[in-house]
């Protein structure tokens, strides 16, 4: 079947004579149809039994919305939600995003082993930063990463299209217009769970039948596509006239997921990801299929028969928008769903709102009573006989009201007062909110130092050990992120982008994926190698650089590859060409220095000559007499250390010409060295 890229989906070929296969095959469209809904009808039903009510109210508690199920007892009037759980998604989403996204590169792509060539990995990396960018893919990550908070698993989808990398230009006469050339992006959207119907029966996706992306669409988006040749021109007519089905919303105080068709024009999307009857898929289109015609018929009527990995889209549960077999190489699904926190045997998992849901409504109980109670106290209850006020007399209370009574107003009008709040309440609610924190695993600052002052362990090692605690139970859902959700949404877009752009992206397909605490772990290794540089010896420069490698590599600085491709030149051994200019070069730098260094010592030697011929006058003049006695013993000891000076001054050029002579033998040796290497390799 052939595949085809075209506006905002991988597209399928669809032939002409549409009409005429659905005549002869009785509809094969409403056979796959009625095969796929009847299944995610049910599918639905079971993830609403168990899920649908207790989402409702994790979203409640998370946007402070208030419900007639919410009330704790018949008499409770106050509809206050107290924002501790709130607060705690709120916190642990934003340590989840700063964990991520604190750096500019917050993923890495690592070539594997065998591979020689690394430059192809960073290349990929560099360009997959740039379409993530383009597609916004950070947004609907975090995203995801909030759905899994509140209702403890959430679900991205990744989208392939074509589209125009639109620029803005002025063209000859001035005038702004866009332009840009055709490519592929591949983007990220989020689902939200309630959104999302799984097979109840696998754990996950890949495990499944099939899975269903279920949302509500304008139509003119839907009639844009079936335009462009993304849909069947075959649903055109029967859209129309069908009913959209019922929304599941979980936020159904919203007035957006509670408006009729009526109200906008709606379709409902049921996007299937799995598997489906290799016949009904195939007999959609005489062109496009493998199987002749009789065996097509044989396989409907005797069952399912062989199934094939499939994407297909259904609009208002009956009309076929479009059904192909999966275009991707590796035959992956395009869904990717991670549990917040893992449940043992399970596809859905445990959430922030989840694991505070309890002592949130205990906190929620506790303020309500009593905002409750304070109704009582601050609005005045007074007791009247009503047989002693006059007729049609109006019973309310206000500055500079005048009471009519029919005797004295102390017996007929008597104010009543119940009680007094306790002010252990306020304790009580500082206690749930402390366990909400307990539960959930956020830290709160304020209240935490707060209850510690309270119970005299303020001190420093108490809060170490508080954050050192919270950091830990961070580190651990980083983790589950990293594995769940970057790096399988990383390797699927990079497939697709090397399958769908070859030219922009390499053809190598063994790489592996480094992310979020990936990149921690590697800056530690980088940190040790450092350490190792300083130890290792002078002579060792090999050793040295070969370190200097293996820190740019664990690095993710912007441009490794540069710093990665001079590293690699410098460890490469010079040509024989350049290995003889540069032993030429030292010959030159040898004689110049040789030269000098006989310079000095001739004109030493010349010097050493002079001042022996003053030295010996002198001695002789003082042997005649013509210098006297004690003028005659200063020269003579003046003339003796000139004697030591002159010796010593003789034993340094003459450690002089030793030191030329050592260092004409190193470079001769060292050459050699060089030479043999290079032979070698």
């Amino acid at each position: 079947m052939s595949t085809l890229s075209q506006g905002n989906s991988i597209l399928v070929d669809t032939p002409e004579d549409t009409a005429a296969a659905q005549q002869a095959f009785k509809l094969p469209d409403s056979e796959l149809t009625s095969w796929i809904i009847d299944r995610v009808d049910r599918w639905e039903s079971h993830r609403n039994r168990g899920y649908a009510t207790i989402w409702a109210e994790y979203w409640r508690m998370w946007r402070g919305q208030w419900s007639e199920a919410d009330r704790n007892r018949l008499s409770e009037r106050s509809r206050l939600i107290a924002p501790a759980l709130s607060q705690a998604i709120e916190m642990t989403v934003s340590e989840l995003e700063e964990a991520i996204w604190s750096k500019e590169v917050w993923f890495d792509i690592a070539d594997d082993i065998a591979d020689q060539d690394k430059m192809d990995a960073l290349t990929a990396r560099d360009l997959l930063l740039e379409d993530f960018d383009a597609v916004k893919a950070e947004d609907a990550l975090t995203e995801a990463l909030l759905n899994a908070a509140i209702f403890g698993t959430g679900v991205v989808k990744l989208n392939t299209y074509v589209s125009k990398a639109q620029k803005p230009k002025r063209n000859d006469k001035g005038a702004l217009e866009a332009y840009g050339d055709e490519r592929v992006y591949v983007c990220v959207e989020s689902v939200r769970p309630d959104e999302f119907i799984p097979d109840p029966a696998g754990r996950t996706i890949q495990e499944m039948l099939g899975c269903a992306h279920r949302v509500q669409k304008p139509l003119h988006s839907v009639l844009e596509k079936i335009e462009q040749g993304v849909y069947l021109k075959s649903a055109l007519p029967r859209l129309g006239s069908q009913q959209m089905m019922g929304n599941s919303d979980v936020d159904y105080n919203d007035p957006q997921s509670s408006q009729q068709p009526s109200d906008s024009d709606q379709v409902t999307i049921t996007e299937y990801h799995g598997k489906v009857p290799l016949a009904m898929l195939a007999a959609l289109g005489k062109e496009n299929t493998p199987l002749d015609d009789a065996l097509v018929r044989e396989e409907l009527d005797e069952g399912d028969g062989a199934l094939i990995e499939a994407i297909v889209t259904i609009a208002n549960g009956s009309v076929l928008l479009r059904a192909i077999a999966n275009p991707f190489t590796m035959t992956d699904r395009s869904i990717i769903a991670f549990q917040h926190e893992k449940v043992p045997g399970r596809f859905w998992g445990r959430g922030v709102s989840e694991k505070g849901y309890n002592p949130q409504k205990a906190l929620d109980a506790e303020v309500r009573a009593r905002i409750d109670a304070l109704g009582f106290i601050s609005a005045p209850m007074i007791a009247i006989d009503s047989g002693r006020v006059p007729r049609g007399f109006k019973m309310e209370i206000k500055p500079g009201k005048v009471w009519l009574t029919q005797g004295p107003p102390g017996e007929v009008i008597q104010p009543i007062k119940i009680g007094e709040i306790n002010a252990a309440t306020f304790n009580q609610a500082s206690e749930m909110e402390r366990m909400v924190q307990m539960g959930t695993g956020s830290f709160d600052t304020a209240s935490s130092l707060k209850s510690q002052s309270a119970s005299g362990a303020n001190s420093l090692s108490s809060n170490s050990m508080m954050m050192g605690a919270f950091v830990k139970r961070a580190k651990r859902a980083i983790r589950n992120v990293d594995r769940n959700l970057l790096q399988p949404v990383i390797e699927k877009a990079l497939w697709r982008y090397m399958q769908f752009d070859p030219r922009r992206y390499p053809q190598d397909y063994k790489f592996g994926v480094k992310a979020t605490m990936g990149i921690v772990a590697r800056e530690v290794e980088a940190m040790q190698m450092t350490q190792l540089i300083g130890m290792i010896p002078e002579q060792f420069g090999s050793v040295s650089m070969t370190l200097v490698q293996g820190i740019i590599e664990h690095s993710t600085i912007p441009n490794k590859a540069q710093i990665l491709q001079q590293v690699n030149q410098a460890l490469q051994p010079p040509s024989p060409e350049e290995q003889k200019k540069q032993q030429d070069l030292k010959d030159l730098q040898y004689e110049a220095v040789k030269a000098q260094a006989q310079g000095e010592l001739l004109k030493n030697q010349k010097t050493i000559a002079e001042i022996r011929k003053l030295l010996a006058e002198a001695h002789a003049a003082a042997k005649k007499g013509d210098i006297e006695d004690d003028r005659l013993i200063q020269e003579q000891q003046r003339i003796a250390l000139m004697d030591k000076e002159i010796d010593a001054f003789t034993d340094q050029n003459r450690i002089a010409m030793m030191r030329v002579a050592l260092q004409d033998k190193a470079l001769d040796l060292k050459a050699q060295q060089m030479n043999q290497q290079a032979a070698s390799k």
